[in-house]
């Protein structure tokens, strides 16, 4: 691939770790098979999302957890601590539901090239817009809309992120 650039761990923590706030959360795993991670060969990265609103403080507070965090799949193979070659793996950002432990929200890959932290950096934040954003959220359950597209009609549609328990849709 044109461009593409190796990025060794070094390199990912400083910015992800130091400069975004980010904690790995499969570094010291024995195996590449673990709970709070899943199987990965690679570095994941997470951050909680948390808004900057008086409410959200009163929940920190009273020790409630946050639903969503960012996870940042880093493409650095725990092995050689270098990400793998051209072709083989993207650094991946997703939005993450802490609650039943799944990803709400996908967001495209960040190719390694010159800019890839950067773009990566960009991607994040415009996930933390995205939970940020009180358009975003359910007004029956209060979880996060997410877009969605229907298997018969192939048609694009928001949907609950909390689906099945709540089954609130809303067009496009």
């Amino acid at each position: 691939m044109a461009g593409y650039v190796e990025i060794t761990l070094n390199d990912f923590k400083q910015e992800i770790e130091g400069e975004m706030g980010f904690t790995c959360i499969n570094a010291n795993k024995g195996s590449l098979n673990d709970t709070r991670g899943g199987y990965a060969e690679e570095y994941i990265y997470e951050r909680v999302v948390k808004h900057n609103n008086p409410e959200d403080m009163l929940q920190a507070l009273r020790g409630d957890n946050f639903r969503y965090s960012i996870r940042v799949y880093s493409s650095v193979d725990r092995r050689t601590g270098t990400t793998r070659d051209s072709g083989q793996d993207a650094i991946r950002v997703t939005l993450f539901d802490l609650f039943k432990d799944r990803p709400v929200k996908v967001e495209k890959r960040v190719n390694r090239t010159k800019n890839a932290l950067v773009n990566m950096r960009t991607r994040a934040r415009e996930m933390w817009q995205y939970v940020s954003s009180k358009n975003n959220t359910c007004p029956t359950c209060q979880s996060l809309l997410v877009k969605r597209t229907a298997k018969r009609t192939k048609k694009q549609f928001l949907g609950c992120s909390n689906y099945p328990e709540c089954k609130h849709t809303q067009n496009i």
